[in-house]
């Protein structure tokens, strides 16, 4: 018989139908998952995003484009329009996937975990309304790099938010905006933990 994992683990599948998904055989599939201004620093954490391929790592972030199904690429880009000294308002991070199908269970499974969200799918071309490119650091190597830190409330209340809906699809209301409005009725320091079943198991005592 198969080996079964010791931890319980996501659901490999999550529902299509609060995105629009492009065809699954799409080669040049891609996401637009979201956007935050620009700052002096040029520094963008991608929090939420950062929690969210952390619980759910049946996605494979790699460095350079995707070349097999469940791969995933991270770029961000100069985005909006251009104001009038040439500067961009905002940063946009895409993701890149080998097919379409990926791209539709990443968009999906981004919908779920990051309940504003409005991740946008598209084959072929990117907006014209995107930039330059430039790399972004998410779970490079060893994917617990990308725990919280110990002050960083917004990184620990996305990571139990990303653990509950990871682990349970029907996880109710929008448990990250929720705890991060009132940090103190959550058990925030157990995102610390790794995996998510140790997460759910400390917050759940």
């Amino acid at each position: 018989p198969p080996a079964t994992p010791a931890t319980p683990s996501p659901a490999q599948g999550y529902p299509l139908d609060a995105i629009k998904p492009i065809a699954d055989n799409c080669s040049s599939a891609k996401v637009i998952l979201t956007s935050a201004p620009t700052n002096d620093e040029n520094k963008y954490s991608w929090t939420f995003t950062r929690q969210a391929m952390l619980a759910n790592q049946q996605f494979k972030v790699v460095s350079g484009p995707p070349s097999i199904p469940g791969q995933v690429q991270f770029l961000q880009f100069e985005s909006g329009t251009k104001k009038p000294d040439g500067s961009w308002p905002a940063r946009s991070l895409v993701a890149f996937c080998a097919d379409g199908g990926t791209c539709n269970q990443l968009a999906a499974m981004y919908k779920a975990v990051v309940r504003s969200s409005n991740p946008q799918i598209f084959c072929g071309q990117l907006p014209a309304s995107l930039g330059d490119s430039s790399p972004v650091s998410i779970q490079q190597g060893d994917p617990t790099t990308d725990l919280p830190g110990n002050t960083d409330v917004i990184g620990m209340c996305a990571r139990l938010s990303a653990c509950m809906i990871a682990t349970d699809r029907s996880t109710p209301g929008d448990p990250g905006l929720e705890c991060q409005k009132a940090p103190s009725k959550f058990k925030t320091a157990c995102a610390k933990k790794y995996p998510c079943a140790e997460v759910l198991a400390c917050a759940n005592q």
